[in-house]
Formats: structure tokens, C-alpha cells, sequence
């Protein structure tokens, strides 16, 4: 059985304003904003049961599972 309580992920991503004068800008002051993925999700796998991810291209789908192995594992 695999048992996820209480997972959240949040990302930390890059703010930029359009144009070549705030890319540059950027590049030696960046803001950021955070991204929650996932906030407060629990679920239970049972023995024999089987799992899928549906989601768009470029969804995370890939890391969410890498990350799930990862923390069971350790």
C-alpha cells in the first residue's frame, strides 16, 4: 500500500515583463512568484491497484511520479 498525507509543492518561478530592455533588466534583478502544484493532497494506493496521470504536455506529470518514488523510498 502507498499512503501520500498532506503533499504540497510549490515552484518558484521567474517574473518578466515583455521586451529586450526588462530581459536584461532581469538578468541582474529577478522578482519571483510561487506556483502551487499541488496543495494539501492526500491519497491511498492499495495492493493490486492501478494508477494513471492525465494531463496536458508539459504538466509535470514525469516529476510528480519521480518525486512520489522518491519520497517512498527514502
Amino acid at each position: 500500500m502507498i499512503e501520500l498525507e498532506h503533499i504540497t509543492k510549490t515552484y518558484k518561478v521567474s517574473k518578466r515583463d515583455a521586451g529586450l530592455k526588462n530581459a536584461f533588466k532581469s538578468y541582474f534583478k529577478r522578482e519571483y512568484t510561487e506556483v502551487k502544484a499541488l496543495d494539501d493532497i492526500s491519497f491511498k494506493i492499495n495492493e493490486g491497484e492501478m494508477v494513471g496521470y492525465i494531463g496536458p504536455n508539459g504538466a509535470r506529470k514525469i516529476n510528480h511520479n519521480k518525486n512520489n518514488v522518491w519520497n517512498i523510498n527514502s
